[in-house]
């Protein structure tokens, strides 16, 4: 087996982010457990393979055990809507970039959470029976020569270290929020903007976000997971990614990164806003003057998108 040299570059990362799920060889679906391996072939051609192709790389940089994404990918033209304030839309194109907030300043104090409050001890007593298992039974070759006193206290160190692990995690997991429908919503107008006259909402696709937030920082893109806390918990690996039953309408699709040098309560990420911005529509309620004003600002910020009236605003018939 090749000695791995941890030589990753940034065509190696892109590649075995984007093909997470299988072998770029032969399309091999990884399942949980397999290991992955990332290298280079001929002529330095950056690969990620399975174990069977994994004889074609000249150079092992790593390999992993395999575990699944804790989300769902959209499709590449699934598409995104995200409703905001005039001041936010105008922040956006000065900014030419995409506000990510810190997890624990949301208003959902359970964003990053396991569960309710209520129901910790039986996922304490889980986790605790999975720590003593896990010291009980070291690597091969080892033996684990504690007393029980001692492996009890480290299980207990273990989840309390779980704990303030998950606490600590919201201070440096940063999202930006999206709504994934195939057509304006009524709803996300009064829950994001109030139903303000001077709304606006701009659509792209999984594709254009991804895109327009280049390919240099890892950022996951995915679905949230809607789940019923008095009959499940959100995992280890997922509880950013789960969100209570009652947010079902929201349909979110979310950009999450992992920075633990920021201290601010969010960060801006620069975006190519010709790639981002598909469409623009204003609030139902929205007067002439505020749609010209809109396409004033896109001309001064060279957007060349012309602005949509609100669908919502159509007249029926009888």
């Amino acid at each position: 087996m090749q000695k791995m040299t941890h030589r990753l570059t940034r065509d190696l990362r892109r590649l075995s982010f984007e093909n997470h799920d299988s072998c770029v060889s032969c399309d091999h679906l990884f399942q949980e457990g397999d290991t992955s391996h990332l290298g280079y072939g001929q002529n330095d051609e950056p690969l990620y393979v399975c174990d069977s192709c994994s004889g074609s790389l000249n150079e092992t940089a790593t390999r992993h055990y395999f575990s699944p994404r804790p989300y769902e990918k959209p499709d590449q033209e699934t598409k995104l809507w995200r409703y905001m304030d005039f001041t936010k839309y105008v922040s956006l194109l000065s900014s030419k970039a995409i506000y990510f907030t810190r997890t624990d300043c949301f208003e959902d104090l359970f964003e990053g959470a396991k569960g309710f409050r209520k129901n910790k001890e039986r996922w304490d007593t889980h986790y605790l029976e999975f720590f003593k298992s896990a010291i009980m039974t070291p690597p091969e070759g080892q033996e684990c020569e504690l007393s029980e006193e001692e492996i009890e206290k480290d299980a207990q160190r273990l989840l309390k270290e779980l704990e303030i692990g998950g606490e600590a995690h919201k201070k440096t997991t940063f999202v930006n929020c999206w709504h994934e429908s195939e057509h304006e919503s009524e709803a996300m107008w009064r829950l994001y903007s109030s139903f303000l006259a001077n709304a606006v909402a701009i659509r792209t696709s999984y594709k254009g976000l991804y895109e327009s937030l280049g390919h240099d920082r890892p950022i996951d893109i995915g679905r949230v997971k809607y789940i019923d806390l008095n009959k499940n918990y959100a995992g280890l690996n997922d509880a950013f990614w789960c969100k209570r039953k009652s947010f079902e309408h929201e349909r979110e699709v979310r950009a999450l990164l992992t920075d633990i040098k920021c201290k601010e309560e969010g960060k801006l990420i620069p975006c190519d806003l010709d790639i981002l911005i598909e469409d623009i529509f204003v609030s139902p309620h929205a007067p002439e003057w505020f749609i010209h004003l809109v396409n004033d600002i896109n001309e001064k910020y060279s957007m060349k998108i012309k602005v949509n009236r609100s669908e919502l605003i159509e007249e029926p018939f009888f």
